[in-house]
């Protein structure tokens, strides 16, 4: 088999493509090399057909959870919408592949019944082929004329390849029934391998209630050991792992069927609509609804922000299932304000200020905002039923003034009991994000305690996140590349302008770009804020005013825009230059 491998024609980054992922007549053949680090970070799945060919030993596929381990020249099979995901070796050594995607949507008059053949061999529960030299021979004649005909773009060599591809799915039916391929459970560790058996189980489990104490008692361990290794293993957390999954199941639906949305949350196991509204909102910055009426290209941003293979960071192995569709902050951005800058004497004024200049959703902190609430603690639930009968938008409840990272053990524990009642009222309001504003404390003890209250944010379906500032526990970009690293669930509001010296220091565009890389997925809301000399200005009078516009354009999806450290007097103005700069 070796010496046959190495009569296979291969250029590393060369590549084969007829037409885009969404024509009919869609292939894509992609020879490449990769190693350990560039493995995918959880499964993924796309709506056309692959073929994975590893040319080194010590590659495995993951098929909905199934660890397979590869031999070099075996054929995997992956039918569209299989979760799946490729793994290679620790050695370090570039593993050479080839990877072949195509669409088979509609019938091709007088071939439909050969071709529906070939789409059997995807159904297997394992689809691998492996063969002896005589089928091998075979098969690498097609692939080699494949090459060449890729290669020379003679004319008319898009109906060649296409003729040729048609050929190689021949050959590889015709030698399918010699397959001498047998499971084999050669696996990793056996720690990593129930963390991939727990991942399966999710997989094929979604649309029904999963707990982590459940699962744990299912595969016979502790609540706290499994977390710990599913978070090593698959890169997320249990929970966060169990949101992603149906929301991407959800995405599908509301993307390609006609579902109601109740049908989708029961489908796609959710407890209640606002569950899946607030881990709707906290993974795609906006509502099933509002993602629905989006165009297909805006929905195309939406899926790919959640979708592996579009992470820079863990490269693919194949292109994107969806085209990068380059755009500034799209109309699923919505512009809000930090509800106390309106001075609001009660709810009814507050809900009039809104109106009047144009604001869709607000930052809210109601001790800031109404001092005779005093504290979230002493927030009755008859003073929350009266703020959410007022039917406010509310995309982030603020929580200032506390220090969760103190070193004096009781202030710490008075803190964490403020933010817990502000957590049952953003719960109470409908509020997708709780801020916990950072102090001047330590930053361990912030970290262990913004971890605890994630956790139990978490239940509720509630992003925690704080705000990087420079000379606080979260000091700066520096100390928020930190904090994501330390608490991945956290997310971040981000200040562009607390992030700059008041001598343009950092005010650049490069800068922005490397937070926005470092940091961007993290950012649940961007704060909008400017000053000049020391003193706060409206926006685009200040060291902002030619950042700002470059800003937009990093901007990956829709997220609330908040205008902060402003005066009312301001505001419309403030407003106005948000819509013309970032929509």
């Amino acid at each position: 088999m070796t010496d046959l491998l190495d009569s296979l024609y291969f250029e590393d980054g060369f590549s084969i493509r007829l037409n885009d992922d969404t024509n009919d007549m869609f292939v894509l053949i992609d020879y490449g090399s990769r190693i350990y680090p560039m493995n995918m970070a959880n499964q993924h799945f796309h709506d056309f057909y692959e073929i994975f060919i590893p040319l080194e030993d010590g590659a495995a596929h993951l098929m909905n959870g199934r660890y397979v381990p590869l031999q070099k020249g075996d054929i995997v099979l992956i039918q569209p919408q299989r979760l799946h995901m490729s793994i290679y070796p620790r050695s370090g050594e570039p593993q050479k592949r080839i990877i072949i995607n195509y669409a088979n949507r509609s019938a091709i008059p007088g071939l439909d019944y050969q071709l529906g053949k070939i789409r059997t061999l995807y159904e297997a529960e394992e689809p691998v082929l492996r063969f002896r030299p005589e089928q091998m021979s075979a098969l690498i004649k097609r692939l080699n004329a494949l090459f060449v005909a890729g290669k020379s773009k003679s004319t008319g060599w898009q109906l060649e390849v296409y003729s040729l591809f048609l050929l190689f799915l021949l050959e590889v039916l015709r030698c399918s029934k010699r397959s001498i391929y047998a499971p084999e459970r050669n696996h990793p560790g056996l720690p990593d391998m129930k963390m991939y058996a727990i991942a399966e189980y999710i997989d094929t489990h979604y649309m029904e209630p999963i707990t982590l104490q459940d699962v744990s008692e299912k595969f016979a361990i502790s609540p706290f050991y499994l977390s710990h290794q599913f978070t090593r293993v698959m890169g997320l957390s249990f929970v966060s792992y169990v949101q992603r999954i149906r929301i991407r199941y959800a995405l599908h639906m509301l993307s390609y069927t006609g579902a109601r949305i109740h049908d989708i949350i029961a489908g796609c196991g959710f407890s209640s609509a606002s569950q899946f509204n607030r881990t709707f909102y906290s993974l795609c910055q906006m509502s099933p609804s509002a993602f629905r009426k989006l165009d297909s290209k805006d929905r195309e941003v939406v899926i790919s922000s959640l979708d592996p293979e579009r992470s820079e960071a863990v490269p693919s192995a194949f292109p994107p299932r969806y085209r990068v569709v380059q755009r500034k902050a799209g109309s699923g951005c919505t512009l809000g304000i930090r509800a106390d800058i309106l001075s609001p004497s009660d709810l009814g004024s507050l809900k009039e200020n809104l109106a009047l200049i144009g604001a869709e959703t607000l930052l809210l902190d109601i001790p800031s905002c109404f001092p005779q609430c005093r504290s979230y603690r002493r927030l009755t639930d008859k003073r929350l039923a009266e703020i959410a009968a007022a039917g406010l938008d509310i995309s982030v409840i603020g929580v200032s003034g506390v220090d969760i990272g103190s070193p004096d053990a009781s202030e710490r524990k008075e803190a964490m009991e403020e933010c817990r009642a502000a957590l049952h009222a953003a719960a109470a309001l409908s509020a997708p994000i709780i801020c916990i504003h950072p102090s001047k404390g330590r930053y361990a003890p912030f970290m262990e305690s913004l971890c605890k209250l994630s956790a139990e944010a978490e239940a509720l379906g509630i992003i925690v996140s704080t705000v990087p500032v420079p000379g606080t526990c979260v000091d700066g970009i520096d100390g928020a590349v930190e904090l994501i690293g330390d608490a991945p669930d956290v997310r971040l509001l981000l200040d562009p302008a607390a992030l700059v010296e008041e001598d343009g220091r950092n005010n650049t565009f490069s800068f922005f770009e490397e937070v926005f890389s470092l940091s961007g997925p993290s950012i649940a809301a961007l704060l909008l804020n400017d000053r000049l000399d020391g003193h706060a200005v409206g926006l685009g009078r200040g060291i902002m005013a030619k950042t700002y516009p470059r800003i937009a354009s990093l901007i990956g999806c829709s997220m609330p825009l908040i205008r902060v450290g402003t005066e009312a007097t301001s505001a419309i103005e403030d407003m106005d230059y948000i819509r013309r700069t970032f929509l």
